[in-house]
């Protein structure tokens, strides 16, 4: 039974937190490791069994998204959404695997993997090829989401497999750099702190895990021989030659330090393993980003800001294979590394690890009081405050708000790096880091974004690292916040200055537009109705001249008809406005006249206007002369009535006496002419 069916499962009601108030509280209620609640303890925190008040949350297995989400601002809990896909052995080889085939060089520390059983043809293939060349090699198999060694064993011969078989195997790395003839590996600390930005943190040391025989090449005998090729605690420790002393220069588990101590006496370079290690450290868990990204932000939207505390943190146990040459090799990643403190070295290195994690999520026992107050007020603004128009701000407004925002963020950024830097204890921060190296993790990270995440990739790259530099510095900030105000001063000081009044306009120097440079006129489109009423299928004149029908040419004469009328009507209706106009100003002689009256009246080319029946259409042309209105011959409510098609004539209605004129139908009048048919 899981911890979390035997925490359903219990009776009674739930214990109540003992604690003081105004404290910090530790659930591990999840847990089996006892050294959880000496850390708790040691740093007076207060032990908890109830999630709704726990600031910290220890759990042994993974969580969900639907956990995360539901999480308040002030809680933290030790595992992030995600991380399956480098914690799980056959997601790790897949993910990595695609970063070695776009990046060769920078991901070939991680052994040949085949992930059963969708690699099977490539693992036969690769295993009938040595076979053709007379290699043997051997192969360590293990379970796709094992532990604790359970189900690893060796082969050197493949023939066994069948395609139905869920493993992963892996090239068996039989060259190791051993100490007092035994194999080792090393199992380092990692503290991924935040993953929106990325920060993370590596502990300057760890445990050296020995096999309990005496190494010797794989062989057909030795191959079953699991105390000798496999590091697992719980595999040695039950082997009779186990040594758990505390003493950290013979047991069969050691610290890294007495490594440093080994390698410097016998001239080997810790500094440059170490370093390699690092490197590894970080480009694994770039491979793993874009998928926590993803799914934090799918948990908890809204919280992308680098200044935002992660609700998530997590130590993560990373197994690292040394061979003879002082490389180091990635063999797996534990989300959920043991605590068991079965030794000194054990106790001593895995409570500095869980304490100095502790400290470095800078909780506050005043952020649950304002968490919880600021989710009442929003509750009550949202439900008794009365919706208030919202007013238009002026840009100086807006763009001092993002600069105070922006400023904000930069501060509470570097007191919070600060904070880090001086608690981080035995931890060193690795990412993001200063220097040529950063914009190669970069580089390799927005690769990782397109590589797995396709078409959102582009939309997390672009926030992906906002946090990881610091592009506007607080000084750089203030200068521009001092220039908006300045800025604004001076336009508030240019809106009280009264306006120069404008020069006096003077009536003798006005000159009078000449006609020619009046808009050209072009007749009015015939009526939409036009090419609607008449519409018919299109015939070829020339080729289907005999199959054109008396309708289709009654058609044809109709609407050539209506066009030449409304064109007629339109000229005649501009030739009057024009010549009462030039009888009041007879600054022009009548030759100059006559030739721009020709240009200003001649056709254009008419445009066809879709028919719409239930819509008023109204065409409007208006030639200005001397700033004045020349023409306004507005043709309304056309319909299939509009036209009187018998002796093709027109009857205005609706027209007044002008009374400048003695025309009944001049355009002087202020009215519109509506063409009505009596058809």
């Amino acid at each position: 039974m899981s911890v979390d069916e035997r925490n359903s499962n219990t009776k009674g009601p739930p214990a109540r937190c003992k604690k003081k108030a105004g404290s910090i509280s530790v659930n591990i209620n999840y847990t089996r490791y006892d050294v959880v609640r000496k850390v708790a303890e040691d740093l007076e925190y207060a032990i908890c069994t109830e999630d709704s008040e726990s600031f910290i949350t220890w759990s042994d297995s993974t969580i969900t998204s639907d956990r995360c989400a539901e999480l308040k601002p002030f809680q933290r809990i030790n595992h992030f959404p995600g991380m399956g896909e480098i914690a799980r052995k056959d997601s790790l080889a897949r993910n990595l695997g695609k970063m070695q085939r776009c990046f060769s060089e920078d991901y070939d520390f991680f052994p040949r993997t085949w992930s059963l059983p969708a690699d099977y043809s490539s693992l036969m293939n690769h295993y009938h090829d040595l076979k053709k060349r007379g290699k043997r090699k051997t192969f360590i198999c293990k379970p796709a989401n094992g532990a604790m060694g359970n189900g690893i064993h060796l082969l050197q011969n493949l023939e066994k497999f069948t395609m139905h078989d869920t493993l992963v195997v892996q090239d068996y790395l039989d060259r190791p750099l051993v100490v007092d003839g035994l194999k080792f590996d090393l199992r380092i600390y990692v503290l991924v702190l935040s993953c929106d930005p990325l920060k993370v943190f590596l502990y300057d040391d760890g445990l050296m895990r020995f096999s309990t025989s005496k190494y010797a090449p794989p062989t057909d005998k030795n191959l079953d021989n699991v105390y000798m090729h496999l590091t697992n605690y719980s595999i040695n420790k039950s082997n009779k030659d186990y040594d758990g002393c505390d003493d950290e220069t013979k047991g069969s588990k050691r610290s890294i330090r007495y490594l440093k101590t080994w390698m410097e006496a016998n001239n080997y370079s810790f500094t440059t393993l170490w370093s390699s290690i690092e490197d590894i450290v970080i480009k694994t868990l770039l491979v793993a980003e874009p998928y926590l990204m993803h799914a934090y932000r799918m948990a908890r939207p809204g919280t992308t800001s680098a200044a935002s505390s992660s609700v998530c943190f997590e130590v993560l146990g990373m197994d690292i294979f040394v061979d003879r040459k002082l490389r180091p090799w990635l063999l797996e990643v534990n989300r959920s590394p043991s605590f068991g403190t079965d030794s000194k070295v054990d106790n001593d290195i895995k409570f500095d690890v869980i304490r100095t994690s502790f400290q470095l999520l800078n909780l506050k026992p005043s952020e649950k009081r304002k968490a919880l107050a600021a989710q009442k007020q929003l509750s009550q603004a949202r439900l008794l405050k009365p919706r208030v128009r919202n007013e238009r701000k002026s840009q100086f407004n807006v763009r001092k708000t993002f600069l105070r925002s922006q400023l904000s963020e930069v501060r509470r950024v570097s007191d919070q790096a600060s904070y880090e830097e001086k608690h981080c204890g035995n931890f060193k921060k690795i990412f993001p880091t200063t220097g040529a190296r950063q914009t190669e993790y970069v580089s390799l990270l927005n690769s990782a974004f397109r590589t797995f995440m396709a078409g959102r990739g582009i939309v997390l790259e672009q926030k992906a690292h906002s946090g990881m530099m610091q592009h506007l510095r607080e000084s750089e900030l203030l200068d521009m916040l001092q220039q908006c105000e300045q800025e604004e001063t001076a336009a508030i000081q240019a809106k009280m200055t009264p306006a120069p009044p404008p020069p006096p306009v003077s009536k003798t120097n006005h000159k009078v537009q000449p006609l020619s440079k009046l808009r050209p006129w072009s007749s009015p489109p015939p009526s939409p109705f036009m090419f609607s009423r008449y519409s018919s299928p299109s015939f070829n004149s020339e080729d289907n001249a005999a199959f054109i029908s008396r309708n289709e040419r009654i058609r044809r004469i109709r609407m050539s008809e209506d066009r030449s009328l409304a064109i007629q009507k339109s000229n005649s209706i501009l030739l009057k406005q024009i010549n009462t106009l030039f009888k009041q100003n007879q600054e022009l002689d009548d030759q100059t006249f006559r030739r721009d009256l020709k240009n200003a009246t001649r056709k254009g080319p008419s445009k066809a206007v879709p028919f719409r029946s239930t819509n008023k259409f109204m065409f409007n042309s208006i030639i200005k002369y001397k700033s004045k209105p020349l023409l306004s011959c507005s043709i309304n409510n056309l319909s299939e009535s509009s036209f009187k098609l018998s002796n093709h004539k027109m009857r205005p209605v609706g027209g007044r006496n002008c009374n400048n004129c003695t025309g009944r139908f001049c355009p002087c009048a202020d009215s519109h002419f509506h063409l009505k048919s009596s058809r």
